[in-house]
């Protein structure tokens, strides 16, 4: 069963020494809410010689990056070509441009016509928290732009009310984000554990370096699908062997939005949230079984404006470096 944690880290210690075992001095005092049984030892080993050491690792990206939210559905005969958009702009930027595939339509449910299961298309890409999006930005929150698939966000920016568009606007958009200053700085460590869960546990330090950000904070993490071969309508043709990359399938938490960043998290001017996690299994079509794959799988982490919706930074981490 996945576990969320978040710590305060405070100064202590409660680990007992000893001559083969360095002590990691960062934290001291931890609340047992993570499911430890993912590390396969004594938790007081983990904590000792597994949990990061935040002071001693560099930011994970010094320069802000941009998350493109390709929202789509495998019976949408136009959304391959967006797709295709985003990809090219992530592979001219890879390491600063990152893509959620988001299975959603613009509906109070959140579904479409275009995410329906039939007996052509028999994998179901949706999860709560990629309809709970769709119906937020298609319903709720009232004239968002999205209207229907293919439609996408760049970092949930706001232009003129609207926070989508249409795929030839991606890219002038990513420009403006990756020239933007870097207002939030996040660092990530993942330890991932095959035996005895296929679990991991997800350490995270946030910063916020633009003083003028009053609104809270929030932090999302996306749990995403690397590739997947299944079916998709291309330009009005049935492809049986399609090519279905970054697939989002969910949060990692079960949080569509995530954890606002409290003083309780803080340790000095820094947060400090924590996860354990164990594995999904990989997508497959209806009526098949599969299992976990953690080579194929990595996730992003963003830290976003709680009231204007605009994500700040983010971050990606393969579950397996």
């Amino acid at each position: 069963m996945k576990k969320l944690l978040f710590i305060v880290l405070a100064i202590g210690s409660f680990l007992i020494n000893s001559c083969d075992k360095v002590e990691n001095p960062f934290p001291p005092v931890v609340n047992n809410d993570l499911d430890t049984t993912i590390y396969n030892g004594a938790w007081a080993d983990y904590v000792a010689n597994e949990w990061p050491d935040f002071s001693t690792l560099p930011n994970d990206d010094p320069n802000r990056n941009a998350l493109i939210e390709d929202f789509t559905g495998h019976n949408c005969t136009a959304c391959p070509a967006a797709a295709v958009v985003a990809h090219n702009i992530h592979s001219a930027n890879p390491t600063r441009v990152f893509i959620a595939s988001i299975h959603a339509g613009a509906t109070i449910t959140g579904t479409s016509v275009f995410q329906d299961l039939t007996a052509q298309y028999t994998v179901d890409f949706t999860n709560p928290q990629s309809l709970e999006l769709g119906s937020y930005f298609g319903v709720t929150l009232v004239n968002s732009g999205f209207f229907g698939n293919p439609s996408g966000s760049v970092s949930r920016t706001n232009d003129a009310g609207e926070y989508f568009t249409a795929s030839g606007f991606w890219q002038t958009k990513v420009n403006a984000i990756l020239a933007s200053p870097l207002k939030v700085a996040i660092k990530a460590k993942v330890n991932y554990f095959e035996s005895p869960k296929h679990g991991f546990f997800l350490h995270t330090e946030v910063e916020k370096l633009d003083a003028s950000i009053t609104n809270d904070l929030g932090m999302v993490v996306y749990m995403m699908e690397d590739t997947l071969v299944a079916p998709q309508l291309v330009a009005g043709t049935y492809t049986p062997n399609y090519v279905h990359r970054d697939i989002f399938r969910g949060c990692i938490d079960g949080q569509t939005w995530g954890r606002t960043l409290t003083p309780a998290m803080m340790t000095g001017n820094k947060y400090y949230l924590n996860y354990s996690y164990i594995l999904l299994d990989q997508l497959v079509p209806a009526g098949n079984t599969s299992t976990h794959n953690a080579d194929n799988m990595h996730l992003l982490i963003y830290v976003y404006d709680k009231v204007t919706l605009e994500i700040y930074q983010i971050v990606e981490k393969k579950i397996i470096p």
